[in-house]
């Protein structure tokens, strides 16, 4: 059973492999239930990584929650598991537990926000995934509509979800996930910034640092 370091260095290396272009890692602890989390942001390639932006271009988002009982697990074994099951009284599901959860962020341009016009551009995308595996269930196409008083409504952000289930923490099907993740962020993240654009590589926004993960 792989720990959450030995996750986070396949997923790593399997984009470094696919030479995503990435320009950001984060990762926390909570300091309650003492669960880890892990966010990897993506530029598409070719896109000056330095900034700094005043709208920040498209880019995806790979998210990660490991809830803590996978780290006693990982580390002291699947018996672990009936110590949990006797201690709070129900079965461990380790099951579906947790997968890389894949977000673009699309940039509008000032039109688009202004038309407001979500239905059209949600098509657009369903096109560009058109050849994607799943997208029958695996595609969440998420619009915020902002309200102001005396003004009109403004599309203020659009973005597309994937999920990457990992059914247990065996290397083989880690592998087998974060491969099909960095595979298809080589092959939409071009094709997305053909159709949204609208980041400007300008004064505004200070730009971020990409750090390898010390944990990979």
């Amino acid at each position: 059973m792989l720990t959450y370091e030995q996750l986070i260095s396949i997923l790593i290396e399997e984009l470094e492999r696919q030479q995503i272009n990435i320009v950001h890692t984060q990762e926390l602890t909570d300091a309650h239930t003492l669960g880890r989390s892990l966010h990897v942001t993506c530029f598409p390639p070719n896109i000056d990584k330095r900034g700094p932006w005043v709208q920040l271009p498209l880019r995806a988002v790979i998210s990660l929650q490991w809830p803590a009982e996978l780290t006693v697990i990982s580390l002291h074994g699947q018996a672990m598991i009936e110590t949990f099951n006797q201690l709070v009284g129900q079965p461990i599901n380790t099951r579906n537990l947790l997968g890389f959860e894949l977000t673009y962020h699309l940039p509008l341009s000032h039109a688009e926000q202004a038309t407001a016009d979500a239905s059209a551009l949600a098509k657009k995308v369903i096109d560009l995934f058109a050849d994607q595996p799943d997208i029958e269930q695996n595609l969440d196409i998420n619009a915020t509509i902002q309200y102001s008083v005396n003004q009109e409504p403004v599309l203020a952000q659009l973005t597309v979800t994937r999920q990457f289930p990992i059914l247990r923490l065996d290397r083989d099907l880690v592998e087998e996930a974060a491969i099909a993740l960095a595979i298809e962020l080589r092959e939409m993240l071009p094709r997305l910034t053909i159709v949204f654009h609208a980041g400007q590589n300008e004064s505004g926004l200070d730009p971020q640092l990409y750090l390898r993960p010390p944990t990979a």
